[in-house]
């Protein structure tokens, strides 16, 4: 009894001292975390600054998860910065899946607010659509609506509406009024006292290519060093490409792999491509194929076609790495999918030998061989042509044959030119 009464003692001991520690243990929890309790109480305010600090691991652990829960607390309060970012969450996928429908109608709510930054996200969707994670499309693109929501923001002086905008005035199927428009809108750009330097380097390609102005290279090339200077890797890389080939500026290799490597460093997916090929090929000492394949594999990361297919041939021929032909065919169908037209031809001729499937699939072979034909592969049209006489992976047909045996005797292939003269020479039917 003694001693349940010595521990019944000992317990109440230690829970007067628990008491006695809690208020101080809480109430410096309770003065670092005012925001959050504020945010817990329904202030819209609060729950937008503790997003952001979330997000940015801010005065406490970044934690995506949180930022989201705290952005859509305040954007369901309207505010409209926290409507902008809850939506750049679901399209990024940080903190919450990713949901692009969703992302474009929460944009469409802050932009309701007059918040530029989301009006112009909302005019990017309407150019692409919106897609569900199905594939299908629930926003069918919408170029008109666009361009209205741009040309506001534009007249508003929102310098990212006004790039786009100037991008979209100076493309291919552009007229001669949208190319004075584009030109008109960069050089307001420019003419601020900061400007950003994307807008420089498509003034130059206006000076460059006489859009809106007349054609002036000598200005051209002073705006691309000026873009260059202030880090922008597609006037890096355009400079690099200039000292390459002597358009501008007379060839100056040095130089031109100079700006390449810079561009490359700036995440310029076809500069780190060109980097690449001047480090296998031994244009920097002490540099060998192991260190290009690093930039191989950069650029490819970004996109570059050229990359994936030289990636394809080196893992095809073990140059650098083990030999792998059925990697290398995914390398090539990589690129293939992106239209380049030597990397289409390579892959058919792996689907053609049994590579890719471990059995000839000479449909397979035949389509992409077809697609490197009409992209201009003079050996792709000649294959297309053995095909039809053939009929390997098609029906036959002795009109298509000496169609594209025609299309290869024409691009150069004497091979093709000796078929095409031996099939018209010989008796009809005499091939089938």
């Amino acid at each position: 009894r003694k001693r349940s009464m010595i521990c019944c003692c000992r317990k109440i001991a230690a829970l007067l001292l628990l008491f006695q520690i809690l208020p101080l243990l809480a109430e410096p929890v309770q003065n670092q975390d005012s925001l959050r309790v504020k945010a817990a109480a329904g202030d819209a305010e609060a729950a937008f600054y503790l997003a952001n600090e979330y997000f940015y691991g801010e005065n406490r652990p970044a934690n995506y998860t949180l930022a989201a829960y705290w952005f859509l607390k305040a954007a369901e309060k309207g505010i409209p910065e926290a409507q902008f970012n809850y939506a750049s969450c679901l399209e990024t996928g940080r903190g919450v899946k990713a949901n692009l429908p969703d992302a474009f109608a929460w944009y469409k709510k802050a932009a309701d607010r007059n918040f530029s930054p989301a009006a112009f996200r909302v005019a990017q969707f309407y150019l692409t659509g919106v897609k569900d994670e199905k594939g299908n499309l629930l926003l069918h693109p919408d170029v008109k609506t666009a361009l209205r929501i741009l040309e506001k923001l534009a007249g508003e002086q929102y310098e990212p509406a006004e790039i786009e905008l100037a991008a979209m005035r100076m493309g291919k199927s552009g007229s001669i009024q949208d190319h004075d428009q584009a030109f008109l809108l960069l050089s307001r750009i420019t003419a601020r006292k900061t400007c950003p330097p994307a807008a420089l380097r498509m003034l130059a390609d206006c000076h460059f290519s006489g859009y809106g102005c007349p054609q002036d290279r000598k200005k051209a090339a002073e705006l691309l060093r000026l873009a260059a200077e202030r880090g922008d890797a597609e006037a890096l890389a355009k400079l690099g490409f200039f000292y390459e080939y002597g358009q501008i500026v007379k060839p100056d290799k040095k130089k031109a792999l100079e700006y390449y490597c810079r561009a490359a460093e700036s995440g310029h997916p076809m500069a780190q491509f060109k980097y690449a090929e001047a480090l296998a090929e031994g244009d920097f000492p002490g540099k060998n194929l192991s260190d290009a394949m690093v930039w191989y594999q950069k650029s490819a990361l970004g996109g570059c076609p050229q990359a994936f297919f030289k990636l394809g041939v080196l893992h095809h021929d073990g140059l650098g790495v083990k030999a792998d032909k059925k990697r290398a065919a995914r390398l090539f169908f990589q690129a293939a999918k992106m239209g380049y037209v030597k990397a289409q031809y390579n892959l058919a001729c792996l689907f053609d030998d049994g590579t890719v499937s471990g059995k000839p699939d000479k449909e397979a072979a035949f389509y992409w061989f077809l697609q490197a034909a009409r992209g201009g592969d003079v050996s792709a049209q000649k294959r297309v042509a053995e095909c039809y006489l053939k009929g390997s992976g098609v029906d036959r047909s002795i009109s298509n044959a000496e169609k594209w045996l025609l299309t290869a005797a024409k691009n150069g292939d004497m091979n093709a030119r000796r078929l095409l003269y031996e099939i018209q020479r010989s008796p009809p039917g005499s091939y089938f």
